[in-house]
């Protein structure tokens, strides 16, 4: 079902004929074949626990999105600018470099284990995963950086199997190998994530036999997360893992256990703003692993706020780049503020009052939370009526780095098909490329939905991404 507004030309650039093919091969499946391919998708599903906040299965593409390496090489070179940026943040942060610490500011608790706790050993290692919607210029599709996730980061575990649904039962049902079509698969999230720790344990001198523990801050009661089955695949691979809350962290024999387990690791899958405090005692045993240079990631992780992209649209921090990396970033980050009564540059580089800035031009721009995820408190300006943009405008005036403003962009849809509450749904949508980068290998997982916010929490759903070879 082909958006009537959407430019054939569009169309071409940013969906390679193999992916139009698979797409044309699956409306093409009689009913009887389609509802076999489906319930085979959805026997995966329940098989490997794919489920969405445990409850059905978890919203997944039926046919591969396929970028071309030319566009992916786009979306490394951003990825490893920004990487190379985010390790000098908690510096940049100690000396108030141009005003960093306004405009990446940490929470209160945060902030107080960052002045009290600061990391031993290890404490630079970082994983991020910047988020890239796709926008057209001048005919061509150009990747455009939205917001960097280095905690929390999701979908790991849900592409791993959405990687396994699309190769081992789509592709198979539409009669398809992906050789045949000059198609690479993207790595496996379960596997880049197993190399990358296991690395950091090395790095940390901490190969002494103990487990890998993958701990959160779970609210009363629990809820959904994907690291129970992530510590299943670390010990079905022959690597203890354990999950738990960090707080629940237990001193067995002079060992720091989980569970009974001991632990010589910790992947923490949380905010410091949600652990209560350095001083909080149940976190002790998490500040004693903090301290040795035993958790991963470390402190970079914590500068993610969407305000740190005005870092790389503002001639203010230039120096801190090579002319090739400026050059990039302002090519494909969306120009960003944090939205506080200040005097700035707009888009075009006129100086002017923010703020006033801000409400004269709503219907181009997006004001964001700075701390929130899941598409939460997103407000774009031409979907929204004055009054409301304005209230929030003077929202985010009163409390000074909780907010930021951006240019916005608009990614037209492409046509795609995704399973939802064990339906098919043929629709175009818009889609948003995480790429996984830890300084030194790339994964990728892919999000779409028909909304203009792209989140599987907004409607959506996930896919893994193949490669034009």
């Amino acid at each position: 079902m082909r958006n009537a507004l959407v430019p054939p030309r569009f169309m071409m650039e940013i969906q390679p004929n193999s992916e139009k093919t698979l797409h044309s091969k699956l409306r093409a499946l009689p009913p009887r074949k389609l509802d076999r391919l489906v319930a085979s998708v959805n026997a995966v599903s329940a098989r490997r626990h794919f489920f969405y906040k445990d409850k059905d299965n978890h919203p997944a593409g039926m046919v591969p999105v396929v970028f071309d390496k030319a566009t992916l090489s786009k979306v490394q070179a951003v990825a490893r600018a920004v990487y190379r940026f985010q390790l000098k943040a908690p510096e940049l942060y100690r000396s108030d470099h141009k005003g960093f610490a306004g405009l990446v500011q940490l929470e209160r608790r945060t902030k107080a284990w960052f002045e009290r706790a600061p990391a031993g050993r290890g404490g630079g290692e970082l994983l991020n995963r910047p988020d890239f919607g796709f926008e057209m210029r001048a005919g061509r599709i150009t990747p455009v950086l939205f917001e960097l996730n280095s905690l929390m980061l999701g979908g790991i575990y849900i592409q791993a199997v959405a990687l396994e649904i699309i190769s081992r039962c789509v592709l198979p049902g539409l009669g398809v190998k992906p050789g045949s079509m000059g198609l690479k698969t993207s790595p496996d999230l379960l596997v880049y994530l197993k190399r990358w720790l296991l690395d950091c344990r090395r790095r940390a001198g901490m190969e002494q036999g103990g487990g890998i523990g993958f701990l959160e801050t779970l609210p009363p009661g629990g809820g959904f997360s994907e690291l129970p089955r992530i510590a299943k695949f670390f010990s079905d691979a022959g690597i203890r893992g354990g999950h738990g809350d960090a707080r629940d962290l237990e001193l067995r024999k002079g060992r720091v256990c989980l569970r009974g387990m001991p632990v010589d690791y910790v992947y923490r899958d949380f905010s410091f703003e949600d652990s209560g405090g350095p001083e909080n005692r149940r976190m002790r045993l998490f500040r004693r692993l903090w301290e040795e240079g035993r958790v991963v990631p470390g402190w970079p992780a914590e500068f993610d706020q969407k305000g740190i992209l005005e870092c790389f649209t503002s001639e203010e921090f230039d120096p801190l780049f090579t002319r090739t990396e400026a050059r990039l970033l302002r090519e494909h980050v969306p120009w960003t503020r944090v939205l506080t009564e200040r005097k700035t540059k707009d888009e075009r580089g006129k100086r002017v009052d923010l703020a006033e800035h801000t409400l004269k031009d709503r219907e181009s721009l997006v004001i964001k939370p700075s701390w929130s995820s899941g598409g939460d408190g997103i407000l774009i300006g031409k979907k929204i009526k004055p009054e409301r943009w304005r209230k929030k405008v003077e929202e985010a005036v009163a409390h000074p780095g909780a907010f930021s403003v951006q240019a916005y962009v608009d990614a037209p849809p492409r046509p795609s098909a995704y399973l939802r509450e064990g339906k098919l749904n043929l629709k175009d949508c818009r889609y948003t490329l995480g790429a996984f980068y830890d300084g030194k290998e790339f994964g990728y997982h892919l999000r779409m939905s028909p909304k203009d916010i792209v989140n599987v929490a907004q409607g959506g759903a996930l896919t893994p991404i193949y490669i034009a070879s």
